[in-house]
């Protein structure tokens, strides 16, 4: 199995992959296997997009203009294919 097959099956792009990564401070590989297992949950989702918000907020704050239009790309892309879950910061 090729590093292509497992991205594959995580049902997570690279650059979502890549974005966990620098949020979480870990290595591609382990990035993917937490935001797989983050998507398996029914809290993951909303998890995910706001690891992706965090990165788009720090990477406004330092002013990187080209990692801004990336992250929000990321953003908007991930959440069109992950809606919905359960925010389990939110009390029902």
């Amino acid at each position: 199995m090729t590093l292509n097959d497992c991205i594959a099956l995580s049902d997570l792009l690279p650059e979502e992959i890549e974005e966990i990564s620098r949020h979480e401070r870990l290595g591609f590989v382990p990035a993917m296997a937490k935001g797989h297992n983050l998507l398996n949950q029914p809290w993951g989702p909303p998890a995910i997009r706001q690891i992706l918000r965090d990165n788009l907020t720090a990477a406004v704050r330092t002013s990187q203009v080209e990692r801004c239009g990336r992250a929000m790309e990321t953003y908007q892309g991930f959440q069109a294919r992950h809606p919905g879950g359960i925010d389990r910061r939110k009390r029902l």
